[in-house]
């Protein structure tokens, strides 16, 4: 019976550790959230962020721009004698 007792309190200590570990977690997930909002926020008021139309129009996205029909230079084969 004491085993049992034993066991059980062992787990609930794991268990206190995994809560408290996911809550840290969670809560730095949110600062780094808010930071990043913070920070994109900034940056549309400051005008850094160029509109993803204006940049698709000046640089064609290579699945857009045409296929290239030259090859790749490369030297040639040596024949392997034998």
């Amino acid at each position: 019976m004491k085993r049992a007792l034993t066991t059980d309190r062992r787990w609930r200590h794991i268990l206190r550790v995994v809560d408290e570990t996911l809550e840290d977690y969670l809560t730095g997930l949110v600062a780094l959230r808010r930071g990043g909002v913070a920070d994109l926020k900034r940056k549309l008021t400051e005008g850094d962020v160029r509109d993803r139309l204006d940049l698709e129009q000046k640089q064609p996205s290579p699945r857009n721009a045409p296929a290239s029909t030259g090859r790749h230079p490369r030297t040639p084969r040596r024949r392997l004698r034998g």
